[in-house]
């Protein structure tokens, strides 16, 4: 199996820091962005604001996405999504994966906690905010609504052979 070590790179969604490693193999692309805590040093700059939001790192570009974009998010505590949006084609789904608060989607507030996943579709008009004292962190993938044709019960395949794991990783990609 192939594998390049790869200078770190920012996408082309403007944002303020590089990943801190990234590596690309025959099929595959892995990048190293920090742990939840180190989020807030990523941020992207929003064209209706005229600032950066930070905590948020797209990766599309970091890891050569081609049917889907996936994005890191960490809110402060008692912080928000300073506006609302919503998508020409894409659908969301959000994976709280801790902190709590409120997701508004068109104008309806809903609870939400770890363990939290919610879907939004292309037009509705969304934002969340944390109420908790700890950041939340979250997760964004998001997809062209009515664009699935097969999902891991009827794309997965099986291969045969036992699992084999070498004593060593490539290194520069373990995470501490």
């Amino acid at each position: 199996m192939s594998e390049t070590a790869t200078t770190p790179r920012t996408p082309n969604f403007p944002q303020r820091a590089d990943v801190l490693d990234r590596r690309s193999g025959t099929n595959f692309t892995l990048a190293q962005i920090g742990q939840s805590a180190d989020l807030m040093r990523y941020g992207v700059r929003h064209p209706a604001l005229g600032r950066s939001v930070p905590g948020k790192v797209f990766l599309k570009e970091v890891l050569d996405l081609s049917a889907m974009e996936i994005s890191y998010g960490l809110i402060p505590a008692q912080g928000s999504i300073p506006f609302y949006h919503k998508h020409r084609q894409n659908e969301e789904v959000y994976l709280i994966l801790s902190g709590e608060g409120q997701f508004q989607v068109d104008g309806v507030m809903l609870d939400i906690k770890e363990g939290t996943a919610i879907r939004v579709a292309p037009d509705g008009v969304r934002s969340l905010r944390n109420t908790s004292a700890m950041p939340m962190f979250y997760i964004v993938i998001q997809a062209k609504a009515g664009t699935l044709e097969q999902w891991t019960g009827t794309d997965g395949v099986g291969v045969p052979g036992e699992v084999n794991w070498p004593e060593t990783a490539i290194q520069g990609c373990a995470t501490d």
